[in-house]
């Protein structure tokens, strides 16, 4: 007979819900997998990433790590949102590249000649607005989109909220009872955990060896009635990203100290520096947002299983590239689980084993 004291079994257990618990539990609904998702507000770097699906690196004007791969399976995967809700959550929007040189714009035209590169570049060099500063005119970016994180993230929850799947609490990792067969947590009981836990993860005692580190990230926002830009992205040493009703997202910075959630002063003064030299017309700041970013040792994301207890997993370390890379992990991690196929070993978590003690 049942113990009354445990709900049914159920498959999956996600713990975390920004881009990786998002993805994840998007990938299990899709296999029709049973889950709850257990997550608090700690975590705030997706809910203040930029959001921009961007297939080229535009420093140096390389193709971004997979993005030939990740590309078509984050634009198919965003889409589906759109449709099954009826709201605009993600859009083709065109990023604009300001040349800094005229040796910039040079580089620009030779990499947009490449194989690779080819289908992201557009040579011909464009002429903006007069309200941007672009005295060496810009490069218009192919295929690359917008995906308003935050607002999916919240209607996604609310939807989990309304079918009694989400969880709003902090994980306490002392109550997880692990067995072979099954994972205990106070009333439920799960096949496997997957973490998705962002930065959160220093504090997971299942985890934390794994050299995941924080980079702080900080946006401000501010209104431009002049600027004119809610139909594109435009890239000069940060991102400006239109919200729509003249309000535009600018930044990131990265900083490795003070990692927590609160906005600075000195970043704030100098992305308004860095705006005030990128922008012609008047803005006003009317908000400064922050978040720490989970970033790995070698640049690359972390998936697998843990060593010892292999109902444990994690899906974690996607740096500033989660918007493009995290439909196809979640999907190799899944598929890992339930198919038991290979997780590439650029990514496996088993690479950091010599860390395990």
């Amino acid at each position: 007979m049942k113990n009354n004291k445990f709900e049914q079994m159920k498959d999956v257990l996600v713990v975390g819900f920004g881009i990786a618990g998002l993805t994840v539990a998007k990938q299990l609904e899709s296999r029709s997998k049973s889950f709850d998702i257990l997550a608090d507000e700690s975590q705030h770097s997706s809910k203040v990433a930029g959001g921009v699906l961007n297939p080229v690196a535009l420093k140096r004007y390389n193709l971004a790590w997979n993005a030939e791969r990740f590309m078509p399976e984050a634009i198919e995967f965003y889409n589906q949102f759109n449709s099954a809700s009826g709201e605009t959550y993600f859009n083709s929007l065109p990023v604009y590249k300001l040349f800094s040189s005229v040796e910039d714009q040079n580089n620009w035209i030779v990499a947009s000649d490449q194989l690779q590169l080819e289908p992201f570049l557009n040579p011909r060099i464009q002429k903006l607005d007069s309200a941007v500063q672009a005295n060496f005119k810009a490069g218009e970016v192919l295929q690359s989109h917008l995906l308003h994180l935050k607002s999916l993230i919240e209607t996604e929850k609310a939807r989990y909220v309304d079918s009694l799947q989400f969880i709003s609490q902090t994980l306490n990792y002392e109550a997880l009872k692990i067995s072979n067969k099954k994972i205990s947590y106070k009333s439920k009981e799960y096949k496997s955990v997957i973490f998705c836990e962002g930065y959160g993860v220093v504090n997971n005692p299942f985890f934390n060896w794994l050299p995941i580190y924080g980079n702080k990230g900080e946006y401000l926002i501010f209104k431009a009635q002049d600027l004119k830009s809610n139909d594109s992205i435009l890239k000069s040493k940060n991102f400006i990203i239109p919200l729509g009703n003249d309000l535009y997202k600018y930044g990131a910075t990265y900083s490795r100290a003070h990692l927590n959630d609160s906005p600075t002063q000195d970043a704030r003064l100098e992305l308004e520096a860095k705006l005030s030299e990128m922008l012609e017309c008047d803005f006003e700041v009317v908000d400064q947002v922050a978040g720490v970013r989970p970033t790995v040792r070698d640049r690359k994301p972390v998936v697998g299983s843990h060593p010892d207890y292999e109902n444990l997993f994690i899906l974690n370390g996607f740096g500033s590239r989660g918007v493009m890379a995290a439909p196809g992990l979640s999907k190799k991690l899944v598929d890992y689980i339930f198919e038991g196929k290979d997780i590439d070993k650029e990514i496996n978590l088993n690479r950091f084993l010599k860390f395990y003690v």
